[in-house]
């Protein structure tokens, strides 16, 4: 698993990006957080990673 933070969050439409701690930046939907799982921009997360249609997404996120 990698961790990051959340870099930006949309809540309302269910999407946004991680900034993992290599840098990178990782796409993320909100069916890829875990049930009971709060996310929101800034919150720090840990994840795993899939290579997705358009790049690099993030699957399993957790708060960490």
């Amino acid at each position: 698993m990698i961790t990051g933070t959340v870099k930006i969050w949309h809540s309302s439409q269910g999407w946004g990006f991680i900034e993992g701690i290599d840098g990178e930046d990782y796409y993320l939907h909100a069916s890829k957080v875990r049930s009971g799982q709060s996310i929101s921009t800034n919150c720090r997360v840990k994840f795993d990673v899939s290579q997705g249609y358009k790049g690099p997404e993030a699957e399993n996120v957790t708060l960490y």
